[in-house]
């Protein structure tokens, strides 16, 4: 299977955090495991056969087209090859703001688009007939920012979101808020409203999935110094966190990937 991150433009960036594409021509079935990242998204997916997502102990057949919120447990899509499965992560708010779908229905849950919303686009039936994952990217960020055309964001939350994402997560809440002339209630009113978390429940995810992104590329380092590069007090605080969001504790994980 081949995965890849495009680049984004400027306009892109405006709703789109970033876009994964997976590719497989071999006939098997593949897992694709997704944790918590702090940011909905939509999906485009070809297969000759079903796609279910499974959410704990919840499933469900997905269409080609679809929304998903923010995900807490961890999550798995079984689809079976050849395959292209495109993945837009979209900054929170553009979810409830240009796709009219509220924000805290979604948590740990998919919503379809129905075709007849996304079928005006055509280069989704192309991408379809030529299986290409280049069109079906193509299709699915134009479809995005046709939607968002509407979408105006708060320019606070979204200032607060890039903070909290450039200081990996390892943010003072209060702080924060007193930064922007907020109080700490009013921020965390306008997260749970626009991001469907809190702000220190998205702090923590983004900590956490700077860690998971440690532990995938530093294989040699060990997890003391993962714990302490992701700004966690300890290392038990730092294996509970993963172990919450993961099902596995750090080490565990890193055996079986």
């Amino acid at each position: 299977m081949k995965v890849w991150k495009p680049d984004l433009s400027p306009k892109e960036k405006t709703l789109i955090q970033s876009v994964y594409v997976f590719e497989s021509n071999c006939e098997e079935k593949q897992t694709l495991p997704f944790y918590a990242d702090g940011f909905p998204g939509i999906v485009f997916f070809h297969s000759k056969k079903p796609v279910t997502v499974f959410v704990g102990s919840e499933s469900k057949v997905m269409d080609p087209v679809f929304v998903y919120g923010q995900t807490i447990e961890p999550i798995q899509i079984e689809i079976n090859g050849p395959f292209f499965f495109v993945m837009l992560q979209l900054f929170p708010a553009v979810v409830e703001f240009s796709l009219d779908i509220p924000v805290l229905e979604l948590t740990n849950s998919c919503w379809t688009i129905p075709r007849f919303d996304w079928n005006f686009e055509p280069s989704f039936s192309l991408a379809i007939d030529e299986f290409s994952s280049s069109l079906a990217t193509r299709a699915l960020m134009n479809f995005i920012i046709e939607k968002g055309k509407k979408f105006h964001p708060d320019p606070v939350l979204h200032v607060c979101i890039e903070e909290i994402l450039e200081k990996k997560g390892s943010c003072e809440i209060g702080k924060l808020s007193k930064k922007h002339g907020l109080s700490e209630r009013t921020l965390q009113r306008r997260f749970q409203n626009y991001v469907g978390l809190t702000p220190k429940q998205f702090s923590t995810i983004i900590r956490f999935q700077f860690s998971l992104n440690e532990i995938n590329t530093e294989n040699n380092s060990r997890l003391t110094d993962v714990a302490y590069v992701s700004g966690y007090s300890d290392q038990s605080h730092f294996i509970r966190q993963f172990k919450w969001f993961t099902k596995k504790k750090p080490f565990q994980f890193r055996e079986k990937n």
